[in-house]
């Protein structure tokens, strides 16, 4: 009988497309939001408004790698999965075709190198811009919000921003390690690595350390990623301590024109998802950035489990991009699409019922943390967001696996357009605008665009590579 069950769960699993990326991609989310409620809880009885509001301004201000990172991770993967059609995992090393050895060993030791400097322009610069916002939000908010000039931020900014220096040279390999099918085993550390980090973050919250939880979250993830690159797979990056024997990858003419536009796109939704809540932090009352930060940290938590089941698949995209299966592609695309957009509708829908339920309470715990998230109007403004832009972000991962981006202009329109109508409504209706101004920019004019852009490439590139086939 138990094997049986064993059977059924395993045939319900392959009927709803998951394996063991998606697995362990799900139960780290899962794992988010179980767990989340209690850090949440955690915050509420063990830190001031204030320090919730720099809690969440360090996690904000840490995006400002996406300035030196350039979005280059993604490429990596997309490049690497295109070599890998040609190459295989052999007793933990890389075995095939010689030449998309040569270019796979290229592209690593080139990466390595370039992430090495920007770990040290992260550093010197996030340390530097962290330092001048904090100064002059105190400033700014002294008279207001007295509590915050008494939040001790500056040595724990200063050690949460080397040691996330410090992962950025592992990124390029934990990319490349995901390109090359092995996106399962990775996702598995990293379910460790959030388990151990809430744990830490726990521990250190329930002892009073504040600020320094994050530092040691940031301390598990830069363990974990050691483990991973170092222990797990030493053997896999032995082949990249020697320079590559033949062929080699072509920065200026196949990474370049692809990483220019998704380094502008970054910078730009960074400042469309980030700013908002550092305009709340200077602005408003003292915790609602707080509540706009705990708010949007469930929701997006929501959007990467959804997302999963298709983000996953990015390396297996790009191999059935390379081999020209585009039947295959799109029906893995369509199927998998469907699963991610039922399962962000469906948990959406169930947290705001959450919030409207919670916001009635009056008394004990329940009314604490309803104090602590926004209001049902705001948060179903998000949701419904973000629902929305679900299909656009499967149909730009499905874009990018042919190694070309042709999102650029329309990223800017949308960008541009969700920043500005957040920051004005903002300013205007604080969190209840923001999430107005949210919706606006994604329903018309991102979800729009970036729709058009795929069904128009889907299209035109298809029909070439057929006829080149």
């Amino acid at each position: 009988m138990e094997k049986e069950w064993r059977s059924f769960w395993k045939r319900v699993l392959v009927r709803i497309g998951v394996d063991e990326a998606i697995g362990f991609a799900v139960a780290s989310k899962i794992w988010q939001l179980l767990t989340g409620p209690i850090t949440q809880f955690l915050m509420v009885v063990r830190f001031t408004p204030a320090l919730q509001d720099y809690y969440y301004a360090c996690n904000n201000l840490l995006g400002l790698q996406v300035f030196v990172e350039l979005g280059l991770h993604v490429i990596l993967i997309n490049v690497s999965s295109h070599e890998w059609a040609h190459l295989q995992l052999r007793d933990g090393r890389i075995e095939g075709d010689p030449e998309a050895k040569s270019r796979l060993i290229s592209l690593g030791r080139m990466m390595i190198l370039w992430y090495g400097i920007l770990a040290l322009l992260f550093s010197v610069g996030a340390s530097i811009a962290g330092f001048v916002f904090f100064r002059e939000s105190a400033a700014l908010t002294v008279e207001v919000n007295p509590l915050r000039a008494q939040v001790q931020w500056i040595y724990p900014w200063i050690v949460l921003v080397m040691l996330n220096g410090l992962q950025l040279p592992a990124l390029p390999m934990t990319a490349i390690l995901e390109g090359c099918h092995q996106i399962g085993v990775v996702n598995r550390i990293r379910f460790f690595q959030a388990v151990m980090g809430t744990m830490v973050v726990w521990l250190a919250i329930s002892n009073g350390a504040g600020l320094w939880s994050l530092v040691g979250a940031s301390a598990v993830r830069l363990i974990g990623e050691a483990y991973l690159i170092l222990v797990r797979y030493r053997s896999f990056f032995e082949a990249f301590w020697y320079p590559a024997e033949s062929s080699r990858i072509d920065w200026i003419r196949e990474i370049l024109p692809l990483q220019w536009r998704i380094a502008v796109q970054g910078v730009l939704l960074w400042l469309a998802n980030q700013m908002p809540l550092l305009m709340i932090f200077q602005e408003r009352p003292e915790g609602e950035a707080a509540r706009l930060g705990m708010t949007w940290t469930i929701l997006t938590a929501f959007q990467g489990a959804a997302l999963a089941w298709i983000e996953t698949r990015r390396p297996v995209f790009g191999t059935l991009v390379a081999e020209k299966r585009y039947a295959e592609l799109d029906r893995l695309f369509f199927r998998l699409t469907r699963m991610s957009m039922f399962i962000m509708t469906l948990i959406t829908s169930l947290f705001c019922i959450a919030v409207w339920w919670v916001g009635g309470q009056s008394e004990g715990v329940l009314a604490r943390i309803s104090e602590r998230l926004l209001p049902l109007e705001a948060t179903l403004l998000f949701s419904v967001a973000l629902v929305l832009i679900q299909f656009a972000l499967c149909t730009n991962l499905y874009v990018r696996a042919h190694k070309r981006d042709p999102f650029l202009l329309a990223s800017i329109a949308s960008s541009l357009s969700v920043a500005g109508a957040q920051l004005w409504l903002g300013t205007l209706y604080g969190s209840t605008g923001i999430g107005l101004g949210y919706l606006l920019g994604i329903g018309c004019v991102q979800v729009p665009l970036w729709t058009l852009i795929w069904i128009q490439t889907r299209k035109e590139w298809h029909q070439i590579g057929a006829n080149h086939a």
